[in-house]
């Protein structure tokens, strides 16, 4: 193992855990104290080529994860003001740095290679902030996101030009080598999303085995970025489409959570490393040129997106607010500027110089998003940008997206859940539904039933089910350990929500209660019933209702046992038995146990149903009456000799 790296790395940690927490309690962005700790060990670490080889995994998981967010359908909505406004931003952004670049004296190529550094936001700032604040889904938020994902296109292929702007020639008898390759990528990246990368994942999730689904996501992460990269693609763009391969399937939530805290992790390690870059003497020599070229650049950002506001016909105050969220330098400009010192197109020292000033325009983005209101009332005093209290009417795609609320989140759809999904339905409360179980969540979408995949546990999950807004979390079906972290994680999204929760055992009650849990109740009561009249109660529903509802859910409890299909009942005991399938018998005449092949195929009867009785202790003794049904348990190829015995 390499020691000097052990060291390094325990050096930037607790550094940067030092820091952090001084920053914490001044209520400090935390990115500007990851770009101290850089700064400030800048000097006494030597060797920072492994650090940042590290970081740059951060770049690969942040476009990963966009790739991941990326919607087709969000896209379609508002691909207006993102392509328009996109395209209008980059442009007038790039046209007025590069003026400012040739003022300052660069060569023409440098100076529009600086217009390109400039125009490029910063990804996870910006949504940092507007989740922060709440207003991803307010008209500001989807325009801003729009332009977002355009830039994280767009740069991509400036990274494809940079060579050209260095003086590389274009080999003209490379071109249909390359558009072969390209049409080769298009092409598996189709078969992958349509079919391979799909069927993949669910055999994965079927499993329930972490470890394979994570390292399966890993695998199509890096997998694609190093495919991509083989035939000159950079990284970034092979970890936007490795995303992308995932983002329209139903397991996106579910690996966007368990790859989130990887993206974290290197993502604060790539800032540090961009402090470590910093020269702290040539910052502090040039600090008046530094200063300067931050205020001109989030003067000229700011006028660029503003003027991109106004061509779309956007209310003043909406337009200032997205040119203030898009002033500053962002994260990929980085890593152009480090393909630009590979081809001439930047100096060390104007290098350093760029790094001071970038790190300027992101750390003041916290800071003038919290001027806003008092941003917008200072140019509500000029007659052009008068700003009326009653906003200009927007067209259809941008009225803000009402999002479900007051609802209720209901864990896992085994018979209790889909009790209490019938309830809902029939009582118009809106409902979400989460399984970790794919065939459940297949064919329950194919019915139209509004469930996703994934833990509950996994706060990304939780944010997809909109738990912020939620009145009540349902937990019935889930294993002790999972329940407590879904309790901490419900409850630190959203500490108003009303927590139920089935557990099995008596004894768990007070440990769930001081878990965080609103009312616990045992499998021993009759526990779906008892949760729907809670949740009616707590939706002050009529007794009567609640009453009615109660009677038809008793009388049509077992009638709906009875016709649920095997494969729905397999489903819901996967949460216990991983490998064993459930299946059942109608029985047509009296009869004994021992008549049925149930020991010769190694199948174990777990109960019989009859009438309004339910029979669990079913002994070699037991009798079958005509009409019973008998619920029995083994593995698949058992089951199948089993029927053809009969």
């Amino acid at each position: 193992m390499n020691i000097a790296l052990l060291q390094n790395m325990s050096i930037i940690l607790i550094t940067a855990v030092i820091v952090l927490l001084i920053f914490n309690k001044l209520k400090l962005p935390t990115m500007i104290g990851l770009f101290i700790t850089g700064i400030v060990l800048g000097h006494a670490i030597n060797d920072t080529t492994m650090i940042s080889s590290l970081s740059e995994l951060g770049v690969i998981f942040l476009l990963f994860i966009i790739g991941l967010e990326f919607s087709v359908e969000k896209f379609s909505a508002i691909k207006r003001y993102a392509l328009i406004g996109g395209v209008l931003q980059v442009v007038i952004t790039t046209v007025l740095i590069t003026c400012l670049g040739l003022i300052l004296g660069l060569p023409i190529n440098s100076a529009i290679f600086l217009g390109f550094l400039v125009a490029f936001s910063s990804t996870a700032i910006v949504m940092k902030i507007m989740q922060q604040r709440h207003i991803t889904h307010s008209v500001q938020g989807r325009v801003t996101l729009g332009i977002l994902i355009f830039q994280d296109i767009a740069v991509i292929l400036v990274i494809l030009l940079t060579p050209l702007l260095g003086g590389e020639a274009l080999e003209v008898h490379s071109v249909p080598m390359l558009l072969v390759k390209f049409i080769g990528l298009a092409l598996i990246i189709f078969a992958g999303a349509k079919w391979f990368i799909p069927l993949a994942l669910r055999d994965a999730a079927r499993t329930k085995n972490r470890d394979l689904f994570l390292l399966l996501t890993l695998f199509i992460c890096m997998g694609t970025t190093f495919a991509t990269s083989l035939i000159g693609i950079g990284p970034e763009l092979g970890a936007f489409i490795a995303g992308l391969l995932i983002s329209n399937t139903e397991y996106s939530h579910q690996t966007l959570g368990y790859i989130q805290p990887f993206q974290d992790v290197f993502m604060s390690l790539f800032f540090i490393s961009i402090g470590l870059m910093v020269n702290l003497h040539l910052f502090l020599y040039n600090i008046g040129i530094i200063v300067a070229l931050t205020v001109a650049i989030l003067a000229i950002n700011f006028a660029a997106t503003l003027i991109t506001g106004i061509a779309l016909k956007l209310p003043t105050k909406v337009s200032i607010s997205i040119a203030i969220l898009l002033s500053q330098i962002g994260e990929f400009s980085f890593v152009l500027a480090r393909e630009g010192m590979n081809y001439g197109l930047m100096t060390n020292e104007f290098f350093s110089i760029f790094l001071g000033v970038s790190i300027l325009t992101m750390s003041s983005t916290p800071f003038l998003e919290k001027l806003t209101p008092k941003i917008v009332k200072a140019f509500s005093r000029f007659e052009y940008f008068k700003v009326d209290e009653d906003l200009k009417t927007l067209p259809e795609e941008l009225e803000e997206a009402h999002e479900i609320e007051d609802h209720v989140i209901l864990v896992g759809l085994g018979r209790n859940g889909k009790h209490m999904a019938q309830a809902c339905r029939q009582f118009r409360i809106p409902y979400r539904i989460v399984d970790m179980n794919p065939t459940i969540v297949e064919n329950q979408q194919a019915l139209g039933l509004p469930i996703i995949y994934g833990k509950a546990s996994n706060e990304s999950v939780l944010k997809e089910l909109n738990i912020t807004s939620a009145q009540c979390i349902v937990i019935s079906a889930s294993t002790y350990e999972e329940t407590l972290k879904t309790i901490d994680a419900a409850r630190r999204l959203n500490p108003d929500i009303h927590i139920i929760v089935r557990t099995h055992y008596l004894k768990n009650i007070d440990e769930v209660i001081e878990a965080g849990a609103d009312e616990v109740i045992p499998k021993e009561f009759e526990t779906s019933i008892l949760m729907f009249t809670r949740i009616m109660d707590y939706y002050n529903k009529d007794i009567d209702e609640i009453t009615d509802a109660v009677n038809d859910l008793r009388s049509n409890n077992y009638d709906a046992f009875r016709t649920v299909t095997s494969e729905d009942i397999s489903s819901y005991l996967n949460y216990k038995y991983t490998d064993l399938e459930i299946d059942s018998l109608r029985v047509s005449e009296n009869t004994h146990i021992d008549d049925f092949p149930f020991k010769e195929n190694s199948l174990t009867v777990t109960g019989v149903v009859r009438g309004d009785d339910t029979f669990i202790d079913v002994k070699s003794d037991f009798k079958f009456l005509e009409d019973d049904l008998i619920i029995f348990i083994g593995h698949r190829e058992n089951i199948n000799n089993f029927f053809d015995a009969i």
